[in-house]
């Protein structure tokens, strides 16, 4: 491989090693998956993914619903599929940015629909 590109990786990865981004990723992703689900919401149907990059599978046809409600309400979501939101904060997501998120995201899913109503 290319010896100055794999040098400039391995800085990278020590810096995100060096400040602690990785247990970051970790920790607050396990917070958003635990505050998502028990939200309890009806079109949560559940989440999957690792660390930060979690996909919310609704119980409906309705994320770009919720993504335009996530935008307005200034979170930036996106839908790859008819009936998933993808979340990718940023690595070094700080505990209340994550609890901001947390804290909209009702409002934002009951934006989006129950789920049940189809198109």
């Amino acid at each position: 491989g290319n010896p100055v590109a794999c040098a400039a990786g391995l800085a990278v990865l020590d810096t995100i090693e060096g400040e602690g981004l990785l247990e970051n990723v970790k920790r607050q992703g396990e917070k958003l998956r635990a505050g998502i689900e028990a939200l309890a919401h009806p079109l949560v149907g559940h989440v999957r993914g690792a660390g930060l990059l979690l996909g919310i599978v609704l119980t409906g046809p309705r994320a770009h619903e919720v993504q335009q409600a996530a935008q307005e309400a200034g979170f930036l979501v996106n839908a790859p599929a008819p009936d998933v939101v993808r979340l990718m904060p940023p690595l070094n997501l700080r505990d209340d940015e994550a609890g901001a998120l947390l804290q909209a995201l009702p409002g934002i899913l009951d934006a989006g629909g129950d789920g049940r109503s189809g198109e």
